[in-house]
């Protein structure tokens, strides 16, 4: 993280495949992230992959189900939310990512790659909206700038 900083980059952590192998709970997960987001300079941009993009990853955040584990990274941002300026969840699962939306702190951006439900969540609702962070545009973005 301090060498993308030093060159005025922005930090996006992915989940860890090494971090998944080694935590044995909930808080293996608010430690090492604790200590990551005590250290960085600007607000960064947590990305919560699901096992359904890489089966290694089972179980990230420390939790089976995912009201356990929406909870442990909700207090995780909720403790650094100085130095998180968003998530991304890769869940391919609109309630779930409408209902965790919800509960981030203010200020705390939900970004989406919902390839199923991208036009619905980024319209959002009453109570909010995601944000379009969709890998395809990146190759495409200097056309249409």
């Amino acid at each position: 993280c301090e060498a993308v900083e030093a060159l005025g980059g922005r930090i996006i952590l992915m989940a860890s495949r090494a971090l998944a192998a080694a935590a044995r709970g909930p808080a293996d997960y608010a430690r090492v992230y604790g200590r990551i987001l005590s250290q960085v300079r600007e607000p960064v941009v947590l990305h919560w992959l699901g096992d359904m993009f890489d089966p290694a990853l089972a179980g990230y955040w420390g939790g089976a189900e995912f009201e356990t584990t929406m909870a442990t990274v909700l207090d995780i941002i909720a403790a650094h939310s100085d130095k998180v300026a968003g998530i991304k969840i890769s869940l391919l699962d609109k309630d779930k990512e409408i209902l965790m939306r919800r509960r981030l702190p203010a200020g705390v951006r939900m970004f989406t790659g919902d390839d199923f439900n991208y036009a619905e969540l980024i319209e959002g609702d009453e109570h909010g909206h995601s944000d379009a962070l969709l890998g395809i545009f990146n190759p495409i973005a200097p056309a249409v700038n």
